[in-house]
């Protein structure tokens, strides 16, 4: 009896210990200040969403039943969900009580996003040149919430206007708007700021429509089109000006899409004619924009900047596009993935490249369909009484 009693807690540990092994490689629930790390046991795993949207959000998505658990009581705002290693802060917990079940509904996102919490009290007025780094080092240096960052790649200097005055994530967002190729994504509270050659990753992988997806929407969007700007000189201080107004534009983009003027171009970092037109043409947006979106069939998860090759053999249109938003139920292998895929200047002559094939197909179609008409509307056929066929011109044409 004393050896039952004693062999008896043992296994109800290893059981224990194992249950809790395989589950924290799932979901787990942290207090918030770390105190208490429990396995989520009653978490519904249909419910379970991962999403990401590029320089947007990232967050999980999930509803749990109540098991009168510790990880279940600690599901309220501000607790931690770690999922492979990343932290997620949950901000919207929504209890249901229905039918003597009771649920919750969590929304939690990624613990960078809370580097809103860290403000910049002093400003730097004018407009000063910066580096990514010398933004990043101005928000986030010697923080007390344990906020670190890295820059990956390389990025020119550029020119901002009274700099701080707010937190550190309108920081982040000042550098995306600085720096529109700028790609930020997180490991825990490393925020990384990546250029685009070293955010993207190239893993051979494909997507095809009829191979790996049954859903492709393609936007081909050119409502952002602009092909010719007026570059204005700023003034001297004796009022005159460093050159004349004249007009900078993209004759292809012209050619292709007509004239889409964007109006006047003036800045004052440029009193060199050629240095102004090249701000200018930095400016122009010489092709329409395309956004793609599908449905994805296989159960992978998705890599935040990966690059694959899109196949739509339908049509000819064959490219490679980078992921830079996802939802994702890794818990739920019945429910498709979604992905929407960049666009590139190459993505966008691929798909003029197909859409012409398309066109060429078609005036070929129309052009045989034609002559077949007119062949046909040159002879008269007639059928006799007797059955017999006869052509046009009385020739017997039967056998």
């Amino acid at each position: 009896m004393t050896l039952r009693y004693r062999v008896l807690p043992v296994i109800q540990l290893l059981l224990v210990s194992r249950l809790f092994i395989l589950t924290s490689k799932v979901v787990t629930v942290m207090k918030r200040d770390g105190t208490l790390n429990e396995p989520l046991q009653s978490l519904i795993k249909p419910t379970f969403n991962v999403s990401w949207e590029n320089n947007s959000t990232y967050r999980i998505t999930f509803t749990a039943y109540s098991d009168n658990s510790i990880a279940y009581a600690l599901l309220v705002s501000e607790n931690i969900i770690i999922y492979q290693g990343q932290q997620f802060v949950i901000k919207q917990s929504v209890p249901n009580y229905s039918g003597r079940y009771n649920t919750v509904t969590i929304t939690a996102t990624h613990v960078y996003l809370d580097c809103r919490k860290i403000f910049q009290h002093n400003k730097k007025d004018g407009t000063l040149t910066y580096s990514v780094s010398d933004v990043l080092s101005f928000y986030l240096s010697n923080n007390s919430f344990g906020y670190s960052f890295d820059v990956k790649g390389n990025f020119a200097k550029k020119q901002i206007t009274d700099l701080g005055g707010n937190n550190a994530f309108d920081g982040l967002s000042q550098i995306i708007s600085t720096w529109p190729d700028a790609y930020i994504y997180p490991d825990n509270k490393k925020i990384v700021v990546y250029d685009k050659d070293s955010f993207a990753t190239n893993l051979g992988n494909r997507l095809g429509y009829g191979y790996n997806s049954d859903n492709v929407a393609i936007t081909y969007d050119s409502t952002s089109i602009i092909n010719q700007l007026t570059v204005i000189s700023t003034k001297k201080d004796n009022g005159s000006v460093y050159f004349q107004p004249h007009v900078v534009k993209d004759d292809n983009s012209i050619s292709e899409y007509g004239v889409w003027d964007g109006g006047d171009f003036s800045d004052e970092r440029f009193h060199d004619v050629s240095a102004a037109d090249a701000g200018a043409r930095a400016k122009l947006v010489t092709e329409p924009a395309i956004s793609i979106s599908l449905e994805y069939l296989d159960n992978d998860e998705p890599v935040p900047g990966e690059v694959r090759r899109l196949e739509i053999l339908d049509t000819g249109f064959v490219t490679n596009v980078t992921v830079v938003s996802f939802s994702y139920y890794p818990l739920d292998l019945n429910q498709k993935t979604s992905l929407t895929l960049n666009s590139n200047p190459r993505t966008v002559l691929d798909f003029q490249r197909s859409n012409k094939n398309i066109l060429n197909q078609a005036r070929q179609n129309s052009a045989a369909l034609a002559k077949a008409i007119k062949d046909a509307n040159a002879k008269l056929n007639v059928i006799s009484q007797d059955g017999i066929w006869y052509e046009y011109g009385g020739k017997d044409v039967t056998t």
